[in-house]
């Protein structure tokens, strides 16, 4: 007999596989009618569906036909709702566990961690995110096998699926520089403890290069990765009465908040400042005018994360560091100084 899948209950109860994989992982966060939801564990019923169970995919057969995944997001559900870069990252785990009819057995936000949350029983666990070395660590302790993305805490220990912040940076800021802009300020966001972040470092570096390193002091701007303090920073930075003829933001949503802050004091983007954004969330095409912008396809790193746990489930093997590729987008918010 056929194994029933996510898809199959999908085409039965006239929804995507994405709403049924979310509806039968209990996702807190998925807006859907009663009638829809009912009308999904019915057909999962009629259909005998069993959780956990997957199609089997050309190539080899996986040892393990039922593995346990878990997954472990730093983000809390608010600030994930609030960040399109690890909203996507989270679509493209969920689309690549639906395609191969799985659910996720346990999930956990790191802010809601206590000593009662255990991962034993799990064969792999996918970490989104910072959630620290200590947190880490145990994890480690009860499942060996952990892909991390975005991060890369330890390349001999764990599997990473990543993106190089640094060059990614310098791509943008040679854009500018190609531009004729030697002025360039920076709005950025804090890392969690402290932490280095590279696309600050990488800036540092090219002004340094530019022979304008005594900008950085006083012409970068670090606040938290949202849209509110994207536009406070650059408010900021007018009220400086020294402002850059460009800028790079380190996220397209502060991108969005600073565009706006130009434009309520009423500095023509790109005419007067030119922006460069990080991301390339949905939004960046449509604002006015559309955001320069470093496209990540953020989706495929989650998508690679399910590939790659399942992978070292299987056969266990060198952890491996994927850096997934990143590309300038050049819309209308960047022009040549005048």
């Amino acid at each position: 007999m056929q194994m029933t899948t996510i898809k199959d209950i999908a085409e039965k109860a006239k929804v995507s596989s994405a709403t049924v994989s979310r509806v039968l992982n209990n996702d807190p966060l998925l807006s859907v009618t009663k009638e829809t939801r009912e009308r999904i564990y019915r057909v999962a019923e009629e259909l005998h569906y069993k959780s956990g169970k997957r199609k089997a995919k050309s190539g080899a057969p996986l040892k393990d036909k039922n593995p346990k995944i878990g997954v472990v997001y730093w983000l809390s559900h608010e600030h994930e709702l609030a960040d399109p870069y690890f909203l996507s990252i989270r679509y493209g785990m969920e689309k690549a566990f639906s395609e191969r009819g799985m659910l996720i057995e346990k999930s956990v936000r790191a802010n809601e961690w206590d000593e009662s949350f255990q991962f034993d029983g799990l064969d792999g666990v996918i970490v989104v995110g910072y959630i620290g070395s200590e947190l880490l660590e145990r994890i480690y302790q009860q499942v060996e096998t952990i892909v991390c993305v975005n991060e890369s805490p330890n390349d001999l220990k764990y599997d990473s699926i990543v993106i190089d912040h640094r060059k990614a940076t310098t791509k943008a800021l040679a854009h500018l520089e190609e531009l004729g802009h030697k002025n360039i300020g920076f709005i950025g966001g804090r890392m969690p403890e402290k932490r280095v972040e590279g696309r600050f470092e990488s800036y540092k570096a090219f002004m340094s290069k530019l022979g304008q390193e005594h900008l950085v002091k006083e012409q970068a701007y670090i606040g938290e990765f949202n849209m509110e303090d994207g536009f406070a920073l650059m408010t900021e930075a007018i009220q400086s009465k020294n402002l850059p003829t460009a800028f790079f933001i380190s996220s397209d949503s502060m991108a969005v908040g600073a565009l706006r802050a130009l434009q309520m004091a009423k500095i023509k983007v790109p005419e007067e400042v030119s922006l460069v954004g990080f991301n390339d969330i949905p939004v960046a095409s449509f604002t006015n005018p559309p955001l320069t912008t470093i496209k990540i396809d953020s989706e495929r790193m989650g998508e690679l994360a399910v590939k790659r746990i399942l992978e070292q489930i299987d056969s266990k093997e060198m952890p491996l560091k994927i850096a997934i590729p990143t590309e300038l987008i050049v819309r209308g918010s960047t022009c040549s100084i005048k």
